[in-house]
């Protein structure tokens, strides 16, 4: 038995390794605002025993049968999974039988996978409180890039509430689309992998008050919004170099925004697996899914272990039961295509930036044209102040392609490096590069080539000459992740890179402070 309840949603579900024999849920809708925790706790205690009993009911199994009960121990509202945790442990000890709290996220990634068949996907999780990408890696599911401020469920909801309709608006919000015709200029704020969708409210909402149509807004809001969502899932693709998307969350039901990873996965010529609709929302099944996983590879809990957690993240839950699939994509990236060509004597590259399919034309011209030349500038003035970069040769403003330097080598995600050594030359590389208040803007590990035992610094098409805190640290936290997921002790790499980080710049700790702050606004941090 599987028994959800982090939110809005109360469910449980029967099902074994073959079947799922009943799903039921009950959704708690407030008449006007959003989700109060305490009147969905109420809810939920009004509601668990029945949706329990309905389960077993419909499932057309004695509850003697049950072998094993699972529950969702959060992240969530803690009033919610109280009660859930509450009624999870009694049923188990009623019954005599193991009990397992699993991480809310697992849920929604192995019950798509059980449902779609994909084996080691990538999956883009968006619903009303969450939006992260997450991929395995090691052993675990690692988010390689998450919202930074709401996620882009609450902030259709919250949307839709200032035009008048009641929760869920994320509905309303795509009907609305579909009449709108001009597209308003909105924050695109996406840095590495990750987003923020705060401004992008505020901006809506200032629109409306100017007279802007509600179509147009909602409109311009989904342009915007799916198409930084699908910009950072088609990076993971390639940073991770998995073969297959998984879509989940109660957002993944939007028709436009499933129609954009459709053609951005066609273009990357790969597949797509949608979680059915029946369990793109909470519920039970899902719960139990991770639970038969977690109890057929890590066996039950103690009592004691099972105490809610509402910031359990789904990179704290060990997952070993999935086996990997990978590639390295060589000759592209997620924006860009790169072929070998030769400038005068040296040996060269060309990177074109690739029109995107997936987003409004208008749109998709304003931001390659942004990036190209904010890569071939951060390159040129990077290069000035001895920071090891490709050298720029020419450049095609039209043709949105330029040739530059061949760096030979491998990624530092999959080139073999002396760990020491190559953790104290990258920090010097970046001290010096924030000293100079310079910014890479996408410090991840495929971004760094190792180039005759030494690091080289490619793609800062994300850059910024700013000089903020802010910035930096996005620098560090980008690297940080990255060495977790794709090195083998990752954090003691990263603990020798900031150990020649801070000596080589003045402002180091202050840099480590800010980096702490950024990670503490990321979900359920």
């Amino acid at each position: 038995m599987g028994i959800e309840g982090t939110a809005h949603t109360v469910g449980a579900s029967l099902l074994d390794r073959e079947r799922i024999y009943s799903s039921v849920s009950r959704t708690f809708k407030p008449e006007k605002g959003g989700i109060n925790p305490r009147e969905a706790a109420e809810f939920h205690f009004n509601n668990i025993s029945t949706v329990i009993s309905e389960a077993i009911e419909k499932s057309g199994i004695h509850e003697k049968q049950i072998e094993l009960v699972a529950f969702s121990r959060g992240p969530g509202l803690p009033p919610s999974l109280k009660i859930t945790a509450t009624a999870a442990r009694a049923m188990a000890i009623r019954l005599n039988v193991p009990i397992v709290g699993v991480n809310h996220p697992l849920g929604h990634v192995e019950i798509g996978r059980r449902e779609t068949g994909a084996v080691d996907p990538v999956m883009l999780y968006v619903s009303g409180g969450n939006t992260q990408i997450i991929a395995h890696k090691n052993g675990y599911y690692r988010v390689f890039g998450e919202t930074l401020d709401i996620g882009i469920g609450n902030m259709l909801d919250k949307l839709a509430r200032y035009m008048g309709f009641p929760f869920p608006g994320g509905p309303k919000i795509e009907e609305l689309a579909l009449s709108g015709k001009k597209l308003l200029k909105m924050p695109y704020s996406v840095k590495g992998m990750d987003t923020a969708f705060s401004g992008m409210y505020t901006n809506a909402i200032n629109y409306i008050r100017s007279g802007e149509t509600s179509e147009d807004v909602s409109y311009s809001v989904q342009e915007h919004a799916f198409s930084m969502l699908v910009e950072t899932l088609e990076r993971a693709i390639f940073t991770t170099g998995k073969k297959s998307i998984l879509l989940a969350g109660g957002v993944a039901r939007n028709r436009n925004l499933r129609n954009k990873i459709e053609l951005m996965a066609r273009d990357a010529g790969i597949p797509v697996f949608e979680t059915p609709d029946e369990y793109c929302m909470d519920n039970g099944a899902m719960i139990g899914q991770a639970g038969l996983l977690t109890m057929e590879h890590l066996g039950p809990q103690k009592m004691e272990d099972t105490r809610i957690d509402q910031f359990y993240r789904i990179d704290q839950a060990v997952a070993p039961w999935v086996i990997e699939d990978e590639t390295v994509y060589e000759d592209r990236g997620a924006e860009s295509s790169v072929q070998n060509t030769v400038f005068h004597e040296f040996r060269a590259v060309r990177k074109t930036r690739i029109a995107k399919s997936y987003r409004n034309p208008e749109l998709d011209a304003m931001i390659r044209g942004s990036r190209m030349k904010r890569e071939i500038s951060m390159l040129v003035a990077m290069q000035r102040e001895g920071i090891p970069v490709p050298s720029v040769f020419s450049a095609d403003t039209e043709k949105l392609e330029f040739t530059m330097e061949k760096i030979e080598g491998k990624s530092l995600n999959i080139s073999p490096i002396r760990r020491k050594e190559t953790a104290h030359d990258l920090g010097k590389i970046i001290g010096k590069m924030h000293s100079v208040s310079m910014c890479h803007g996408d410090l991840t590990m495929n971004n760094i080539i190792i180039h005759m035992g030494k690091p080289v610094l490619i793609d800062p098409s994300m850059g910024t000459l700013s000089g903020l805190l802010q910035d930096m640290a996005y620098d560090l936290r980008l690297l940080k992740e990255s060495a977790d997921a794709f090195l083998e002790n990752g954090d003691e790499f990263f603990a020798l890179f900031i150990e020649s980080y801070r000596e080589c710049f003045s402002r180091g700790t202050e840099v480590i402070k800010e980096m702490d702050k950024v990670e503490k606004r990321r979900r359920y941090a």
